[in-house]
C-alpha cells in the first residue's frame, strides 16, 4: 500500500494536501451520472475531461479515508454550496482546480479550504489588475505594487482569500471581509477579523502555480503529496 493510501487511512491530526495532474489519459470511472453529465457539459472538452479528472481523483482520495468504494460517496452541500459528506460529518475536505492542477485538502475534526490558481492562462500571464481593483482593499492595492513580482504576490494574496472563503462556505460576496498582507517572505496571512479563527498556510507548487490552506482550531502538521503518491499499485 502506497504511503499516502495508508496516512489517509489512519485518523489523525495532520492535513493531507494532494497536487493532481489533470491532463493525463481520461479518468471518470468512479464518477456518479450527475457528475459526468455535468463534465459533458463544458465547452471545451479539455475543460470537461479536467473536472473529470478533479472529482474522480477526490472520489478515490476519500474513498481510502473511509475504506469505502469511491463510486458509493454521496456528497450534499452546504447552503453556502460547499461539498460535504453527510453520513461522514467528521471528514473535512476541499477541492480546488485551475488549468492543469487539481487541488485537494483533507483532514478530521476541523474546517479547511484550498485553492490553487495559475499564473498563466493559455500561454499569456494572468491579467489580475481588474480582479485586484474590484476585490482588494487600498492596503493590499499597495502591498501587491506594479513590479516584476507583483502577479506572484496578486496569486498568493488571492488564493489565501480564496482559501478562507471556502473554508467558511461562502462565496466571493465575502472578499471583502478576508483582508491579507504579505510578510517579508511573501507569505500571506491575515488582517481581517477572521484573523484570530483561521490559519493560513502559503503552499509552494511546481509549473507557475499559487496556493493556499485555510483551516481553524490548532496548528495541525501538513503533509504534501502528489497524486502518483496514491497511484501506486497494491503489492501483490
Amino acid at each position: 500500500m502506497s504511503a499516502l493510501r495508508q496516512a489517509l487511512a489512519a485518523p489523525g491530526a495532520g492535513i493531507d494536501v494532494i497536487a493532481i495532474p489533470l491532463d493525463g489519459p481520461p479518468c471518470a470511472d468512479a464518477l456518479s451520472p450527475k457528475e459526468r453529465e455535468r463534465a459533458g457539459r463544458f465547452v471545451r472538452p479539455q475543460d470537461g475531461i479536467r473536472y473529470a479528472a478533479a472529482h474522480n481523483a477526490l472520489r478515490h482520495l476519500l474513498a481510502a479515508a473511509l475504506s469505502l468504494e469511491p463510486g458509493s460517496l454521496e456528497f450534499d452541500a452546504h447552503s453556502g454550496g460547499k461539498p460535504w459528506l453527510p453520513a461522514y460529518p467528521g471528514l473535512a475536505f476541499n477541492l480546488s482546480h485551475s488549468g492543469d492542477i487539481g487541488l485537494v485538502a483533507i483532514g478530521r475534526g476541523l474546517r479547511l479550504g484550498v485553492d490553487v490558481e495559475q499564473r498563466q492562462r493559455n500561454g499569456r500571464e494572468l491579467d489580475w489588475r481588474g480582479i485586484a481593483e474590484s476585490y482588494f482593499t487600498a492596503r493590499e492595492l499597495q502591498a501587491i505594487g506594479d513590479d516584476d513580482d507583483a502577479t506572484l504576490r496578486f496569486l498568493r494574496m488571492w488564493t489565501a482569500k480564496e482559501a478562507v472563503l471556502k473554508a467558511i462556505g461562502s462565496g466571493l460576496s465575502g472578499l471583502a471581509e478576508v483582508e491579507t498582507a504579505l510578510n517579508d517572505e511573501n507569505q500571506a496571512w491575515l488582517l481581517s477579523a477572521h484573523r484570530a479563527e483561521w490559519r493560513l498556510q502559503t503552499l509552494e507548487l511546481a509549473g507557475g502555480h499559487a496556493a493556499a490552506l485555510a483551516y481553524d482550531g490548532p496548528h495541525r502538521p501538513l503533509r504534501q503529496w502528489l497524486w502518483q503518491d496514491f497511484a501506486q499499485p497494491f503489492p501483490t
